[in-house]
């Protein structure tokens, strides 16, 4: 029988991060996102909330800190509105 006792724990989930786009910046935010070693798995599914559009992405809880910062420079070329996480 095998010995699994010294294997790590399981990765924890990944977190659902909703980002408020306009629609026309979604291919440069999508490109963007995917430069950075696949920290972030961004997605075309989107969700209205109060009239706005958010893009789903997700995000390992342990590149969460890098993703706040890269989120944060691109408000300065893409007009990132709201951002909402779920665990």
């Amino acid at each position: 029988m095998l010995d699994l006792s010294d294997l790590p724990p399981p990765a924890r989930e990944a977190l659902t991060v909703y980002v408020e786009l306009p629609e026309q910046d979604v291919h440069f935010f999508d490109s963007a996102l995917k430069a950075f070693d696949h920290k972030v798995n961004p997605r075309r599914d989107v969700k209205l909330i109060d009239g706005k559009l958010y893009y789903k992405n997700y995000v390992a809880p342990d590149f969460w800190p890098e993703v706040q910062s890269l989120l944060e420079t691109l408000r300065e070329y893409v007009a990132i509105g709201n951002i909402i996480v779920e665990p």
